[in-house]
C-alpha cells in the first residue's frame, strides 16, 4: 500500500511553533530597511494586516502597483520578504525532541491514520484498506513547510526508515516512510515563496514576463530549480492508494496539487483523508459537522475541472477529519547551560 502525505503549516501550529504570517508580520514591521518600495510596502501591510492572512495570494494582488518599468523594485520587494520570512523561520525552527511516547503515537498515526474517523467512516475505509492487508505499506511525505520539525518528530536521517513490521500469515511485512521532500524548499535552499500561476499574478505586464514568472510561480520556480522534487512528489500522488492531506487551507496558490488529487481520485479507486481545524462542534450536535465536511470537500473539488456528477462520484472517495489529536505531541527544548561566575567557578576548583 503507497500512502502520501500533504504536510501544511497546521503541523507547526500543532507543536506550538509561531509559523503564521501573520506571526511573521510582527517581526518583519520591525526591521528596518532603506529600500523605498520595501518600506511603502511595509506601510500597506501595517494598515491592512486583517487583509494579508494569506501573504501569497496578496502578493499577488500587490503587483498591481508596479508596471514594467519597475518590475525589478518589485522582484527586489519579493527577495527582501523571501530573506525575512526566512530568518524569522530560523528562530522559530528551534531544535527539539519529544518523548518516546508521543513519538511511537505519531509513527500509529501515520499507519492508521483512519482510527480519527467516526465509527461508520472507519468501516467504510477499513473495508477499502482490508485489500492491502497482505503487503508492505509505504509511506511518501510531501512538506510544505520551510521548517524541519516533521524530520525532527520522526527522528529522520534522510534514509529510509522502517517503523515496524506485521506478521500476516507466513509473510513478514514492513511499515516504512520511505520518503520526505520539501516541495517548497526550505530557508537554506530553494526557498519558494509565491503564487500557483500568472493568471494569480494582478498585473498583466509581470504576469506575462518571464523574469517576474520565475520569480514568483511556484510551478515554474520548482521546474527551474532543477531538483526534480515536484516529479518525484508529483508520481508519489499518481501512485498513491491512500492520500492524507494535514494541517492545510486547500488555498489557490497550491492550485495545482488540488487539481493533482483530483484527476488521481478521478482514475482510480484512491481513498483521501482530509485533516482539518473547525470551530468547536458541540457534542451534543456532532452529527451537523457534516456540513462543515461537506464544505471541505466542496473547497477542494472547487478548484479542478471535474463535472459536477464526478464531483459527486469522487466526493465519496473522501474523508474528512474535524480537530483530531493527529500528530499531537509536546516538544521538549533542550536545557540552556547556565553560565556560571569566574568566582563560583574557582571555588568549585578548590580540593576538598
Amino acid at each position: 500500500m503507497n500512502v502520501t502525505f500533504l504536510i501544511g503549516n497546521g503541523f507547526d501550529l500543532n507543536l506550538g511553533l509561531k509559523t503564521r504570517f501573520r506571526d511573521f508580520y510582527d517581526y518583519y514591521l520591525k526591521q528596518e530597511s532603506p529600500n523605498r518600495t520595501v518600506k511603502a510596502f511595509k506601510e500597506e501591510l501595517s494598515e491592512n494586516l486583517e487583509n494579508w492572512s494569506d501573504l501569497e495570494i496578496v502578493l499577488g494582488q500587490y503587483a498591481s502597483n508596479f508596471n514594467k518599468s519597475s518590475e525589478k523594485k518589485f522582484i527586489s520587494l519579493l527577495d527582501d520578504i523571501q530573506d525575512s520570512l526566512a530568518d524569522y523561520i530560523d528562530k522559530e525552527d528551534v531544535e527539539f525532541t519529544i518523548a518516546e511516547g508521543d513519538r511511537k503515537k505519531i509513527y500509529s498515526d501515520l499507519f492508521a491514520p483512519e482510527t480519527y474517523l467516526t465509527l461508520r467512516e472507519q468501516e467504510s475505509f477499513l473495508a477499502y484498506k482490508k485489500q492491502f492487508i497482505a503487503t508492505h505499506w509505504y509511506i511518501d511525505a510531501v512538506v510544505f513547510n520551510y521548517t524541519k520539525a516533521f524530520e525532527r518528530v520522526l527522528s529522520w536521517n534522510g534514509k529510509q526508515l522502517n517503523i515496524s513490521t506485521r506478521i500476516v500469515g507466513s509473510s513478514s511485512l514492513s511499515n516504512v516512510v520511505k520518503s520526505i521532500e520539501h516541495i517548497h524548499g526550505t530557508t537554506s535552499s530553494d526557498m519558494i515563496l509565491g503564487v500557483n500561476d500568472s493568471s494569480q499574478i494582478n498585473n498583466e505586464q509581470l504576469g506575462g514576463s518571464t523574469e517576474t514568472v520565475r520569480a514568483m510561480v511556484k510551478t515554474e520556480i520548482n521546474i527551474n530549480a532543477g531538483t526534480l522534487r515536484d516529479r518525484r512528489c508529483t508520481a508519489s500522488l499518481e501512485k498513491a492508494d491512500l492520500i492524507c492531506i494535514y494541517g492545510m487551507s486547500l488555498g489557490d496558490t497550491d492550485r495545482y496539487w488540488w487539481q493533482t488529487i483530483a484527476k488521481k481520485l478521478k482514475s482510480s479507486n484512491t481513498r483521501l483523508i482530509i485533516f482539518a481545524k473547525s470551530g468547536e462542534i458541540t457534542a451534543r450536535r456532532s452529527y451537523r459537522s457534516q456540513n462543515i465536511k461537506d464544505a471541505i470537500i466542496n473547497t477542494l473539488l472547487s478548484h479542478s475541472n471535474l463535472t459536477e456528477d464526478e464531483k459527486l462520484r469522487i466526493g465519496k472517495q473522501i474523508f474528512v477529519c474535524l480537530n483530531s489529536n493527529m500528530f499531537k505531541a509536546t516538544i521538549i527544548l533542550p536545557e540552556k547551560e547556565i553560565s556560571k561566575p569566574a568566582s563560583l567557578l574557582a571555588i568549585e576548583q578548590i580540593p576538598s
